[in-house]
Order: C-alpha cells, then structure tokens, then sequence
C-alpha cells in the first residue's frame, strides 16, 4: 500500500514502509518526486542536526542519555542560541510542515516523521568513526538513498507539534 509525504499542498515521495518494527512504528524507503528533490535538503538536515547538536550537548557535560522530556528541554533551552541550536530550529521546522497520507489520501497524524539521506548517514559514520573509517560506505549508484521512518500518534486526534521551533520558520525548507 503506497502512503505518501506531502508539504504545503505538494507531493514530495512515497514509500511503502516495508519496515514495521513496532505498533505504532513504521520505515521504509522513500522515493522522491522531482519537486521533492528540491526541499529534501532541508527535511534532511534533521538527522545531522541532531547529531551534532548532541556532540555538542555532550562536550558541554549535559547528560545525553537522559530521556526525560524535561532533560531535552533543558539542553535546548540552553543552546538553543548556538550554531547547532538553530540549524536544529531550521530542520524542525521544515519537517513540521510534512504531512503523510494513506492510499486514500486520507491524513495520517504523526508523533514524528523523519526523512534520512544515507549518504549524510554514510558521511556522518566516517566524521565520527574515529579510526574506524569506511565502515558504512555507500556504493556508487547505491539504489537506497532515502529512508522515512514514523511514530504515529495512538489516538490520531490532534495533529501532533511538538517539534522544536515548529511554530517559527528558521531558515530555508
């Protein structure tokens, strides 16, 4: 069953979530349209962005393993000023705006939804490897270059928003 990821009104891909690894849970690849390409690059800059935004937590002594909400609210009222604190904005705020459907178009309300470029993954893997370089390297013309994975909400009611800087547009989707 196709299900696809809209953004203000326009299509952006599809997947399948061939992946279901929980309840409430689901993965999969994800296919761009060609309109899709073109704002991918900021749906995708959440998973670096929370990358990085943990380093940088943790080189701060803040406990990154903690998954209390009020721990990550803490951490990101702290640095939310910082580099990594806005391009976490940026990215939450570009992924805020997607909307995923059924195969009758019907909304499908969501927790969190995130779009992954694995060869950011690949990059981010060999940046932090430390020694261990080239673990997770990408083939050239590898046919898997974006993932989706998704927490729907338990009682779709209420579209869920509680993504970091949702409510202010930071930079460019």
């Amino acid at each position: 069953m196709p299900y696809s990821v809209w953004k203000n009104g326009e299509k952006i891909g599809e997947t399948r979530f061939e992946l279901n690894p929980g309840p409430r849970k689901r993965a999969g690849v994800f296919h761009p349209t060609v309109f899709g390409l073109t704002v991918l690059p900021g749906i995708t800059a959440m998973m670096p962005a929370l990358f990085d935004f943990g380093r940088m937590c943790k080189e701060r002594g803040v406990d990154v393993e903690d998954d209390r909400p009020e721990a990550a609210e803490h951490a990101f009222d702290s640095f939310a000023n910082t580099p990594e604190g806005k391009r976490l904005q940026a990215a939450a705020s570009c992924v805020a705006e997607l909307e995923l459907r059924d195969a009758a178009g019907d909304t499908m309300e969501w927790e969190s939804i995130m779009i992954s470029d694995m060869t950011k993954l690949a990059e981010i893997v060999e940046r932090h490897a430390s020694g261990r370089a080239n673990q997770l390297k990408m083939l050239p013309g590898d046919p898997i270059r974006f993932m989706i994975t998704t927490t729907l909400v338990e009682h779709p009611t209420a579209r869920q928003t509680n993504v970091l800087g949702a409510g202010e547009p930071i930079g460019v989707c």
